[in-house]
């Protein structure tokens, strides 16, 4: 990369260059600059090149000494300071966008992905203080920090196009999909995803939480806004647009209006009564159909157990992570254990996990838990580490806030500083994982079950990520081409059509043909409510297995895997792991 000041002394030029040709030479050095790993690089050298000056000269330095001064600036800040999360610097990251000097005023422009970052604060300060290191006595230093337009994030960036396709505008603009969820009712789910969004967006976050609980919609109760109708939004027929409340964007059936004839709407709207596919719909418009905007992270208060909806989504986006939350109890802890699991299958790490109601401190200051320590078998698992796990007390401060209608973490109640402690600590280590996922870092959570085996051309096994599978269908030669990434490279298997609808869905194990040859979803290894989940991931199917397969289409549908549309009528929705096995690998649960 040219330096700025190379720019300024080129050709031997000893003379003090005009400030026009230092303006015009310097705008054209921005638009070199792209921060690493963005889909539409052009987009922002558009943007860079736009923007003002990066230099304004100031009248008590010549023009050489105002370049020195910057490309001194510049040097001491890609040198002395790195992310302290990417570890690396801000420059070569993008962040640092331009320097401008005026009336002795030293001006850093900060430019980040999001004001999402757990230590913004202190990377803003150990700029300012590398800046009036460099800077002569009497000049000042400001640091103006701002975030750029989110982008959401895909993990191949080959799958960008489709994704943005598959969202649909009114999500086209959200970087991240966190899902909180539980698998038992009544443990606090609700009241952990609200206050969890509220301290995001205190953190300096563009935040927006949807109450994806179609059957017994929280959200409304929680949170009273001051003006809580829906209105429609310019962006399309039938979009609306999301509740915005103290600086975090809100949607749930219960703000929809009772006329709209979805079962359950309306502040006051009675029992929703829904079979699945109906409640998929439900959640889908609700997702789709609401013009969120700018959003760093959209926060989803998932509903009590595992079912069709948490399926639903699981197929419609690409989660970033996961919230677990659960009680002290054995009974909750294990069925917490369950809820990691399913995620984990369905290609959705699951970030932390939250102990609602852990423990109580008396009167005397002491620490007491009446219900046990359940979550220490959680700690117990290589999954998870003590930083990962968070307790919460019994609360009247929180029971109250939820009650009120004004979240604990928005209200901030003094006597509530233990609780909200928890809540800033969770919501540090949510967006630590985030900042790691939207810069290309691996995770700290790496889900088991995530790499499968194979052997390539009768060599050493393979380890390959399921969750970068890559399939498309090769209608010519009725086979499906699915591609395999792994730290040493890439490489293409072709899949029968035959052999792929041979499997089971979710688990990839070999089907069964019963005897007048109608086929159906079962196999050795399985279990009968195994089976029934596996009919419940096929939409539709009245084929016999010799009938004609092809031309067939397919669609992918988030982490979870891709659904295909046979030429049969049939429609199925095979997992990630299902596509890996008929391939030949072996899922590594290690």
């Amino acid at each position: 990369m040219m330096s700025f000041s190379n720019i300024v002394v080129r050709r031997g030029c000893r003379r003090a260059c005009s400030s026009a040709l230092i303006h015009q030479r310097l705008s054209r050095a921005t638009a070199i600059i792209t921060p690493p790993n963005h889909p539409d690089p052009t987009m922002c050298r558009r943007q860079l090149t736009n923007s003002p000056s990066p230099l304004v000269v100031d009248r008590s330095l010549s023009p050489r000494q105002a370049a020195a001064l910057e490309e001194s600036i510049l040097k001491e800040l890609q040198q002395s300071l790195q992310d302290s999360i990417l570890k690396t610097d801000i420059r070569t990251l993008g962040w640092l966008k331009n320097v401008t000097i005026n009336n002795k005023v030293v001006k850093v422009v900060l430019r980040l992905p999001t004001l999402l970052h757990p230590h913004l604060k202190e990377l803003e300060s150990d700029v300012q203080r590398l800046v009036s290191q460099k800077v002569p006595p009497g000049f000042t230093v400001q640091v103006d920090t701002s975030a750029t337009q989110p982008i959401p994030f895909v993990r191949n960036v080959q799958e960008h196009t489709e994704l943005i396709s598959n969202l649909g505008p009114g999500l086209s603009n959200v970087s991240h999909f966190l899902a909180v969820y539980s698998c038992k009712g009544g443990v606090g789910k609700s009241t952990v995803a609200v206050n969890l969004a509220y301290e995001l967006a205190r953190m300096g976050g563009r935040v927006g939480l949807l109450d994806v609980d179609i059957y017994g919609p929280s959200l409304p109760i929680l949170v009273h806004p001051d003006h809580p109708e829906v209105h429609q939004s310019s962006l399309g027929p039938g979009m609306v647009k999301p509740i915005t409340h103290q600086g975090v964007k809100l949607m749930s059936l219960g703000y929809v209006s009772p006329n709209s004839g979805v079962p359950g709407s309306g502040p006051d709207g009675g029992a929703a009564v829904m079979r699945g596919p109906m409640a998929g719909r439900v959640v889908t418009q609700l997702l789709k159909g609401t013009d969120w905007g700018d959003l760093d992270v959209l926060v989803l208060d998932m509903p009590p157990g595992t079912g069709d909806v948490h399926l639903a989504i699981c197929q419609e986006l690409q989660l970033s992570g996961a919230v677990s939350v659960t009680t002290p109890s054995k009974l909750a802890a294990t069925d917490a254990r369950k809820g990691i699991e399913m995620f984990t299958s369905l290609g959705v790490h699951t970030l932390a996990a939250v102990e609602n109601m852990a423990y109580f401190v008396c009167d005397g200051g002491g620490k007491h838990y009446p219900f046990g320590e359940g979550i220490k078998k959680l700690a117990e698992d290589e999954e998870f580490s003590k930083t990962d796990i968070f307790q919460l007390p019994i609360s009247t401060h929180t029971n109250q806030a939820n009650d009120g209608g004004t979240p604990l973490c928005l209200a901030r109640p003094t006597e509530a500083s233990m609780e909200l402690g928890v809540f800033e600590m969770l919501a540090k280590k949510v967006a630590h994982e985030l900042l790691l996922l939207q810069h290309g870092r691996a995770s700290s959570k790496e889900a088991p079950g995530s790499k499968v085996s194979m052997s390539i051309g009768g060599n050493v096994s393979e380890h390959f990520d399921i969750g970068s599978i890559q399939v498309s269908v090769d209608n010519t030669s009725e086979s499906f081409l699915v591609r395999l990434f792994s730290e040493k490279g890439a490489t293409q298997i072709k899949v029968t059509g035959k052999e792929l609808r041979q499997r089971h869905p979710k688990t990839g194990d070999k089907l069964e043909v019963d005897s007048d040859e109608e086929e159906v979803v079962t196999s050795s290894s399985e279990s009968t409510g195994t089976a029934a989940r596996a009919k419940e991931m096929i939409q539709y199917h009245s084929a016999k297995p010799r009938a004609k397969l092809f031309p067939a289409k397919i669609t992918k549908k988030g982490r979870y895997g891709y659904s295909v549309e046979w030429a049969d009528g049939a429609t199925i929705i095979f997992s990630m792991t299902s596509i890996a096995t008929a391939a030949g690998g072996k899922v590594n649960t290690e």
